[in-house]
């Protein structure tokens, strides 16, 4: 097993270093996983500018890509230390969940990774030194779809065999371009092979099975797999949100750990931010937060009234607090509009 945690200290003398050169960011401390809620118009506010940043780096770090020059990796550990320490877990998760496009490219994709597997990250109870780390594998492991031509990637059709091989040779690709890094960040390179691998061992590039995919692996792979089925494909619409979580669940057993198949369903939750619902008494809701004590149960914004006429304000209805009223049904918003 790699010790890749003991390079982490390492990243973080880096970093400090950087701060003292003025080269870096102002990075405060906040216990984020004991807070409730997100609060406060200027929290959401902070988390947009910061996905734009995100959409920046994750940009950058295509073109370094394209044109074979290094990764800028001290910027990639600044920005995701910023949001760990900073609070912005879950008020990006908000933002992806609302505001998020209904296809994303493959940068945006990486961000949609990456906050997501943060989220898991916390309910699995991993502190700081481990949340870098996995926030890293999750912003990177997917460089090598850069390097796939666009015509396969914007292919609306069924890949051809040949195509098919060259998609699920990226993983050796980004493998490869990530040992460029050095040996300090042999850990990412390795890691990257293992994110599509699957604990049965119908996975790949390798065929690995159980303890010999790390479990930052199975926690990129089973987010990555989340996140591209909520998104528009070429090839195929995107699948509404608690859809997506059965067919996880039905689709996938035995390929990742019970425990992060757990926690992913905890953080992510039954009925996602963002997804759309029905209540028993016929309303057409959002889920704007979910409720881990309660999963079932989450707090939605009743948009339409019982026979289906839109509310001018919509009204906030906390369910766990509302024995009476209980969602019946997913809806997918394309049968609101």
């Amino acid at each position: 097993m790699i010790r890749f945690f003991d390079l982490v200290d390492d990243i973080d003398l880096d970093v400090e270093e950087r701060e003292k050169t003025g080269q870096g960011l102002a990075l405060g401390k906040t216990d984020f996983w004991n807070k409730g809620r997100v609060e406060g118009r200027n929290t959401m506010q902070e988390a947009r500018a910061y996905q734009k940043k995100l959409f920046a780096l994750a940009n950058h770090i295509r073109s370094s890509v394209q044109t074979d020059e290094k990764i800028d990796i001290s910027s990639v550990i600044h920005h995701l230390r910023h949001i760990i320490e900073s609070d912005l877990i879950e008020p990006l998760y908000y933002c992806l969940g609302f505001e998020g496009d209904k296809e994303s490219t493959l940068p945006e994709h990486a961000i949609e990774v990456t906050i997501f597997s943060l989220l898991v990250g916390v309910g699995m109870g991993y502190g700081k030194k481990r949340l870098l780390p996995l926030a890293m594998v999750a912003f990177l492991h997917d460089v090598g779809m850069y390097w796939i031509h666009p015509a396969i990637l914007k292919r609306k059709g069924k890949l051809s065999e040949r195509e098919f091989e060259v998609v699920k040779g990226h993983p050796e690709i980004s493998a490869g371009i990530l040992s460029k890094l050095g040996d300090k960040f042999a850990w990412l390179a390795n890691l990257s092979l293992q994110v599509h691998e699957r604990a049965d061992g119908t996975g790949y590039p390798r065929g690995l099975e159980g303890d010999k995919i790390h479990e930052f692996a199975f926690i990129v792979g089973l987010v990555d797999m989340y996140s591209a089925m909520i998104r528009d494909r070429p090839y195929r619409d995107r699948i509404e949100k608690s859809r997506a979580m059965k067919d996880i669940i039905s689709s996938n057993k035995g390929k990742f750990p019970v425990k992060v198949v757990k926690v992913f369903l905890n953080r992510i939750s039954f009925f996602p931010v963002g997804s759309h619902v029905k209540l028993n008494d016929r309303s057409p809701s959002r889920v704007i937060t979910t409720n881990p004590e309660f999963p079932l149960k989450p707090i939605v914004e009743i948009l339409y009234d019982h026979v289906g006429n839109k509310l001018k304000t919509p009204k906030i209805v906390d369910l766990s607090q509302q024995p009476l009223l209980y969602i019946t049904e997913s809806i997918d918003e394309r049968e609101l509009s």
